[in-house]
């Protein structure tokens, strides 16, 4: 029995043949769907089982075009000639079809007394694709044709949608395998059955539909809204689809928008320029609904994550961008895990500042002259802790609490917190002298700095973000903050920052004991290029007989206060030694 042997040309055009039946086929398929469903809705027994007939007939249909029309098919294989094949098909095809149109014409029939405009119109539109289909059979069932219009790369290849349908379905086989995240969808089709069909799928799922006729309108609705995805026909009037993801890749707005191209063109050429162009996805109309839903779900996921990664976005620029360096914010975008919301103990900087004569300042001044300047102070020393990689916490009237190693950790919070401390207490000393030079009793600032751990995080819950720190180590920094009155220095910081900072010069202040702690407190003022102040190695030798000899510790600071009277250090040791205090022990009653 000798073989047909098919040129290239002829399976070309079997599979074009193919592709013009599986259309309407899968339309009727999903037409049927929709009427059995409303069927059910309205419990309309009788009915479901002729829908279900149609069903089942349809379902034939799209198997027996899938196999008869495959050149691999064994009767591209016998001797038979082509036309006695081509026969056999129309045959074959003509049992299903017949099916389908019968029973949409008894139940058309028999629901003439239904006031169901939908049911109508589906049915009917179910009987005209019988139609089309019967006359598809009469027209285009020829293999011997061999001039090839419109010829194709190559055809989307229908074994992969199977294979990936019965993976959807092995994913999926529990009763609520159709269920799938929900979302605003925009279908761009130029033809309205099209858009109709897969609407009316869409929104029995849940979704809420949006349509446009062209890619004009689209673009259009796409900045008014925002979509969670774009189903969007290639071949339209006006703009093409192509055009339209094109234009949709160029601008910020919308670029994120998920798209799935739909198109009767399936080749290849086709589908690359659609994916190189940007698009997320590309399906051969007529649309398998088991694999658009799956794509659907895959899109819209991908596109509530961006949302989602959008807001938080906003979310932290809002929080943190009065209170932050924006390097530190363009960070934590970057990379969110770094932002712990909910508190985190970690090691910190903290700086704390205040405003000698402030309230006596309020009072004598009226607020016209005193709040631009006040205002003008604050925003400052803000600029500093920003331009030194610190977080700003809170401002109580003319205080600043600030504090550095978070949101984002920074090895070198110490250092970065004293180099700010540094500029803070420069720029406020030039301040207070302008302000003075101005008739305006303008005070010191007094700063402290002081570092170990804490607990930093979200401490105002979900209706307001308050961003700070707690815990002890923000009451000690208070109270050194508040002992530069009582020792008569601008700047008293911890031993522990000395300590880490040996590239710095500290000189010690004394070991502060506090009401209601049980361990005194190394405190440390920095060596500032200051001729008020004493030279360190002859305040360190008057230091270290505090603890040794009191009489040569009195000698010694009585001599460096009288050779350096503007020193605050050296005269309040040599005061607290007069009136009979010994050692390095400093107690304070403050709270």
């Amino acid at each position: 029995m000798k073989n047909l042997d098919l040129t290239t040309d002829q399976k070309i055009k079997i599979a074009n043949i193919k592709q013009e039946l599986l259309s309407p086929a899968e339309i009727i398929y999903s037409y049927s769907e929709l009427l059995l469903q409303n069927f059910k809705n309205k419990n309309l027994k009788d009915e479901i089982t002729d829908c279900e007939n149609i069903i089942t007939a349809s379902n034939n249909l799209m198997q027996l075009v899938s196999d008869l029309l495959n050149p691999e098919n064994k009767n591209f294989n016998s001797n038979d000639s082509l036309k006695e094949i081509e026969s056999k098909i129309r045959h074959d095809l003509r049992t299903p079809i017949n099916a389908i149109r019968g029973y949409s014409e008894i139940l058309l029939e028999d629901l003439s007394e239904l006031n169901d405009k939908q049911i109508f119109q589906d049915l009917k539109f179910i009987i005209k694709a019988s139609n089309d289909f019967l006359e598809k059979i009469g027209n285009i069932i020829d293999f011997s044709t061999t001039k090839i219009d419109n010829a194709k790369d190559t055809f989307f290849n229908k074994k992969i949608l199977k294979d990936l349908e019965k993976l959807i379905s092995s994913n999926n086989s529990d009763e609520n395998s159709n269920e799938i995240d929900t979302g605003h969808i925009l279908i761009v089709d130029d033809i309205q059955i099209n858009r109709e069909l897969v609407s009316r799928h869409l929104k029995a799922d849940g979704h809420e539909i949006s349509e446009a006729v062209d890619g004009k309108e689209a673009l259009d609705l796409m900045r008014m809204k925002n979509f969670d995805l774009i189903l969007l026909d290639v071949i339209m009037p006006n703009k093409s689809g192509i055009e339209v993801l094109i234009e949709m890749k160029n601008d910020k707005e919308l670029k994120d928008m998920p798209v799935i191209m739909m198109s009767a063109l399936d080749d290849t050429s086709s589908i690359t320029k659609c994916i190189e162009a940007g698009a997320d996805d590309y399906l051969p109309k007529p649309v398998n609904l088991k694999l658009l839903r799956a794509r659907i779900k895959s899109g819209i996921f991908k596109k509530q994550s961006i949302d989602k990664e959008k807001q938080q976005n906003k979310f932290i620029k809002e929080a943190f961008s009065k209170f932050v360096p924006e390097v530190v914010v363009n960070e934590l975008i970057k990379n969110p895990s770094q932002l712990i919301l909910g508190g985190k103990r970690q090691e910190i900087t903290i700086i704390f500042t205040d405003l000698e004569k402030f309230t006596e300042l309020i009072e004598q001044t009226e607020p016209s002259i005193v709040l631009p300047i006040l205002n003008s102070y604050l925003d400052g020393l803000c600029k500093l802790v920003l331009k030194h990689g610190g977080t700003i916490d809170k401002i109580i009237g003319d205080a600043l609490l600030a504090f550095f190693g978070a949101p984002i950790e920074n090895a070198n919070h110490c250092l970065s917190a004293m180099n700010c401390a540094l500029e803070i207490d420069d720029f406020c000393r030039k301040f207070k002298d302008e302000q003075i030079n101005k008739n305006l009793n303008f005070g010191n600032t007094r700063i402290a700095v002081h570092t170990g751990n804490a607990i930093v995080g979200n401490f105002g819950g979900e209706s307001f973000f308050d961003y700070t720190v707690q815990g002890d180590l923000v009451n000690t920094a208070s109270r050194m903050e508040q002992i530069n009155k009582k020792l008569g220095t601008r700047m008293c910081v911890s031993e522990e920052i000395s300590k880490k900072l040996t590239t710095l010069e500290f000189r010690p202040i004394g070991e502060l004991i506090f009401k209601g702690k049980s361990k005194p407190i190394g405190a440390f003022e920095p060596i500032i290029n200051d001729k008020k102040q004493a030279p360190i190695k002859e305040y360190k030798q008057a230091y270290d007989q505090l603890n040794i000899n009191k009489d040569l510790s009195i000698k010694k600071f009585k001599k460096l206060k009288d050779t350096y009277p503007d020193d605050p250090l050296c005269n309040f040791h040599y005061t607290r030694l007069r009136s009979g205090s010994y050692g390095s022990m400093i107690s304070f009653e403050n709270k």
